[in-house]
């Protein structure tokens, strides 16, 4: 039908409106160039992959790293961050990485898991008498308090800064 219509010289006002306005709208719909595991492992070559054993709990599992590629690829687009968006991507997974390691440190009980599951805390105050402490688990990043666990590791809260910086433009939904 558009054929029709477009051989008749009628255009959609609609479409003249999402042409004119799709380009400053920041919503950014093209495909990432690809991205590797050799690509992350040459940024952060502290992270180690391959199936986990008792030997070596420290291996992130190749199904667990493709995951979290896959949600950076969808939440990263090239085509905004240009020359950045390797690192952000790097930034992006290692975040994921460390929050993956931290929950799967132990010997497998139950007290175990659970330890691992309690966010990192910060010292906020001690007492020696009485041996009272007092933790914190977000004052150090006030700042990110709005950005759920980014701000549980560097990797994060380095990747929630840049892309700050980076998000001054508007957008335009259709």
């Amino acid at each position: 039908m558009n054929d029709f219509y477009n051989a008749l010289g009628i255009v959609s006002v609609a479409k003249i409106y999402e042409d004119i306005f799709s380009s400053a709208s920041n919503v950014i719909l093209t495909d990432n160039p690809s991205f590797s595991k050799e690509d992350f492992s040459s940024v952060f070559p502290q992270f180690s992959f391959g199936d986990t054993n008792q030997d070596n709990q420290d291996n992130i599992p190749d199904i667990v790293f493709n995951i979290f590629l896959s949600m950076a690829n969808a939440a990263l687009k090239y085509d905004r961050y240009k020359s950045s968006w390797k690192y952000l991507m790097c930034l992006y997974i290692a975040h994921f990485c460390s929050l993956y390691l931290m929950t799967t440190q132990g010997d497998g009980t139950a007290q175990s898991i659970l330890r691992s599951a309690v966010p990192p805390m910060v010292a906020t105050s001690k007492s020696v008498d009485g041996l009272s402490i007092s933790y914190d688990t977000f004052g150090v990043y006030n700042d990110f308090s709005k950005y759920g666990t980014w701000a549980l590791t560097s990797y994060g809260a380095q990747l929630v800064t840049l892309i700050r910086i980076y998000s001054g433009a508007g957008m335009w939904v259709r």
